[in-house]
């Protein structure tokens, strides 16, 4: 009996349970799929190869980015036709080998900020009376971490391990999310937060979420914390970060990488406090402990004094 399109992504979420704002965009990628494939959205056995082609020089006719097209719209029909074929739904996946072969220009890369626009920032940051404001510049800079990660902590994601004082990237309690399994993790509290009075803020919170109300609980529906990270965003912008090649928010995370290479902090003990994979054959038996994150956090100055580059 055929299958569609709905029919696939119904049981590829069912099977995998998405975050909610991967369903959000996946949703998106299907309509405009099954658009383009017209009544082959109710057979997926007649979707072919020339299909797929088809949609993705669409696509890149409507002027989407490379990346865009690659990672979301041929990701996401390369995960569920992948997911139907493993579960015996279809013979072949017509996705497979097709790619996009435009490259991203010269100009468009995506930047981290410079030392001197963090030291702004953080300005800024600690002038704001909305706790939002304030603590998740701080947190983003201190830690690398995505903004979504430490938008999302709650009262209990703050408390004392091994004589330190650590923040838990975790999921939250109310159907938050984090990227993947590497994502989560135990992070110092760097001391430029201590002495800013970030536990003293915690303290007063109490238990709950720390920068939002309430979330929905519903874990097919975005976080509350989504909205938070985005009023943060356009906070920033309207601030006077512009610079179209730097996320407002996800540039913090850029500079972090780039001030551990500075500072002598090893990729590995990095990626341990950002929650990156580890692309290692070793990364997996390699387990970075509370102290030496503590120690390497010691070594990146915050806010970081204007002027020093990166060949200081």
């Amino acid at each position: 009996m055929p299958i569609s399109l709905d029919e696939l992504f119904e049981r590829w979420e069912a099977e995998t349970d998405p975050s909610a704002s991967t369903l959000s965009s996946w949703r998106g990628i299907m309509r405009d799929l099954k658009s383009f494939v017209g009544d082959k959205a109710d057979d997926i056995t007649r979707i072919t190869a020339e299909d797929i082609v088809g949609w993705k020089d669409k696509l890149v006719k409507a002027n989407k980015a490379a990346a865009t097209i690659s990672r979301g719209y041929l990701g996401c029909a390369r995960a569920l036709l992948r997911f139907a074929v493993a579960n015996k739904l279809a013979a072949s996946d017509p996705s497979q080998g097709i790619k996009v072969a435009r490259k991203t220009k010269a100009g468009k890369k995506m930047l981290g900020y410079s030392g001197e626009e963090v030291a702004r920032l953080l300005d800024l940051a600690s002038a704001a009376p909305e706790p939002w404001k304030k603590w998740l510049p701080w947190l983003a800079a201190a830690t690398g971490s995505r903004i979504g990660e430490v938008a999302q902590l709650h009262f209990s994601h703050v408390f004392e391990e091994d004589g330190y004082h650590v923040v838990k990237i975790t999921p939250a309690i109310d159907a938050g999310s984090i990227k993947n399994a590497e994502s989560e993790r135990t992070v110092p509290i760097h001391p430029a937060l201590l002495a800013a009075g970030f536990l003293e803020f915690v303290a007063e919170k109490g238990q709950g979420p720390l920068f939002y109300g309430r979330s929905s609980g519903d874990p097919k529906r975005k976080h509350a914390s989504k909205g938070v990270a985005n009023r943060l965003a356009s906070w920033i912008r309207a601030n006077g970060f512009s610079d179209r090649r730097k996320a407002p928010n996800h540039a913090l995370r850029h500079w972090f990488k780039t001030e551990a290479s500075r500072v002598g902090i090893s990729d590995s003990v990095a990626d341990a406090i950002q929650g990156h994979t580890d692309s290692s054959s070793s990364g997996v038996y390699r387990h970075i402990g509370v102290a030496l994150m503590a120690s390497a956090l010691e070594k990146i100055e915050l806010p970081p004094r204007r002027g020093v580059s990166l060949d200081a």
